[in-house]
């Protein structure tokens, strides 16, 4: 016959049983496809924070920016979740790859941006032109790109934000804005020009 205490300690095993069951990754993520289940993806997401948080920092360097791209990889995570297949990957390896990912884009996001900014500020007509153009992704000539921008009109502010910084096509503006292609490039070029103008000399 079983004691109060043998008795209390399979109940707390049995507690403790069903608390695992209830917290795998396959039971939270179906509470979090089926139910919309906060608390699982909570869960979820504290369990694999310093995973995730790790490998992007280990890619990166950067404290401030692994923190922005371990939230927008949970989130990514979040909105892919019903495509997680765990007879291919476990859910560890299949975050880690989504977080890797994370990184390769905003590294060839960063690239694309540093060339339209290049681009932007090549050309000049004097002999310091390779110093201001070697200057084009230093972070005090963009500062100073963004004043000369505040001067402009909403419209060519916009549309200079859309091409250089969002990477838009000319076509995909003009879209946006209901404005004809001239127009849009019209615009863009009229602001590169004032910047060029206004960036001479500043270093």
């Amino acid at each position: 016959m079983d004691t109060t205490g043998e008795l209390t300690q399979k109940k707390f095993s049995a507690r403790q049983l069903v608390s695992k069951v209830f917290e795998t990754d396959q039971y939270l993520i179906r509470q979090i496809l089926d139910e919309d289940d906060k608390r699982a993806a909570e869960i979820l997401i504290d369990r694999y924070y310093k995973t995730v948080y790790r490998e992007i920092y280990i890619k990166t360097s950067d404290e401030e920016l692994s923190l922005d791209l371990t939230q927008e990889t949970f989130i990514s995570i979040l909105r892919a979740l019903s495509q997680f297949d765990a007879s291919k990957a476990s859910f560890k390896t299949w975050i880690i790859r989504i977080a890797q990912n994370k990184v390769i884009d905003y590294r060839r996001s960063r690239y694309n941006h540093e060339s339209i900014m290049t681009e932007v500020l090549e050309d000049y007509d004097k002999p310091s032109s390779d110093c201001i153009e070697d200057n084009a992704i230093n972070s005090m000539t963009k500062e100073k790109v963004m004043q000369i921008l505040k001067k402009q009109d909403e419209v060519s502010e916009r549309i200079f934000m859309m091409r250089a910084y969002e990477e838009h096509s000319f076509t995909q503006i003009a879209q946006m804005m209901g404005m004809n292609q001239s127009a849009v490039k019209a615009r863009y070029y009229k602001t590169v020009k004032l910047i060029r103008k206004e960036l001479e000399g500043y270093e």
